[in-house]
């Protein structure tokens, strides 16, 4: 196989890569605010209940866009017609609109916010009080603690990746495959908030996930490149790795293959809940693809250069 001059374009990518994280970024904060609403992060109303078997998920959908009611439908049990609802914060004025609307023999007097909800439910689909399973608020709170540990993970996942590869292989290759990694979580947070996906568990799983699945691929990549570099000294690093990531090329794109397509099966055929998450983790393959080839080994070569001009 001819060798592919991939280095040639490192500046290219490298100048790419971050422009397209800094537009991501900027439109998510300049244009929507910051991150998309979610009800496991910002708080909001969790109601569970049992509908007719006349009642799909589309007609309750339906409703809530009908009176612009925030709103995420996740059906439970198919078999009983059970579903969860969740509200965000911002629907919260809406839904006291409504309330109020309801007539007065048929509304309970009420001061918090999860009540007037359910009252609204039950008055709009003729729901008796015990098909109503259950009611709550979700505190702020318990996204301010699901965002520490999200961030704790991966900046744990990260540091004991960088140490690993530090005793496996040699810093410059732990160093680069770090900062590919940042990277990778950048891009994919970018286009989460340029995209406005609203944050979740399944979504900090995807990154999770996504950090495993790229760490392999220059896992994979820096090996070769080490295994070629060994009593090559006099060779210069760029054309070590061009021979290194066009031997491995055929395995990365076979294994990015087969795993895209497992993953596009969750979004063409699974359940609707997982789509968020099978669709970040698609991206995460292709960027993690991407960056091994075009930013983690780059880097390396660059931290070569600028260590050999220092001891020079």
């Amino acid at each position: 196989m001819r060798n592919i001059n991939f280095t040639k374009y490192k500046y290219f990518t490298l100048s790419f890569s971050f422009l397209a994280i800094v537009f991501g970024f900027v439109v998510t904060f300049s244009k929507y605010g910051g991150f998309a609403h979610s009800l496991d992060f910002n708080g909001g109303l969790r109601t569970v209940v049992e509908l007719s078997k006349d009642k799909t998920r589309t007609d309750l959908e339906t409703y809530f866009q009908s009176k612009k009611i925030e709103a995420v439908v996740i059906l439970l049990e198919k078999e009983k017609n059970i579903f969860q609802l969740d509200i965000g914060l911002g629907s919260l004025d809406t839904i006291e609109s409504l309330y109020k609307e309801i007539p007065e023999d048929r509304r309970e007097s009420s001061t918090s916010a999860i009540d007037r909800f359910v009252q609204l439910l039950r008055f709009e689909f003729n729901l008796p009080k015990e098909k109503v399973l259950s009611a709550d608020q979700v505190g702020a709170v318990v996204g301010g603690e699901l965002t520490e540990v999200g961030i704790t993970l991966l900046l744990t996942t990260l540091a004991i990746i960088l140490l690993y590869l530090s005793i496996r292989s040699q810093f410059k290759f732990a160093l680069a495959s770090a900062i590919a990694l940042v990277h990778d979580i950048l891009m994919t947070l970018a286009l989460i908030g340029f995209l406005q996906i609203k944050p979740s568990v399944p979504i900090i799983a995807a990154l999770l996930t996504l950090l495993g699945y790229s760490i392999n691929d220059k896992i994979v990549v820096f090996d070769r490149i080490r295994e070629n570099a060994h009593g090559k000294d006099n060779l210069a690093l760029s054309n070590i790795i061009n021979v290194s990531i066009t031997q491995t090329l055929g395995r990365t794109i076979n294994t990015s293959f087969t795993t895209m397509i497992s993953v596009v099966a969750i979004i063409v055929g699974g359940a609707a809940e997982l789509y968020d998450f099978a669709f970040i983790l698609l991206f995460g393959v292709i960027v993690g693809t991407y960056s091994s080839i075009y930013i983690a080994a780059p880097i390396s070569e660059i931290y070569d250069q600028l260590r050999k001009k220092k001891f020079a």
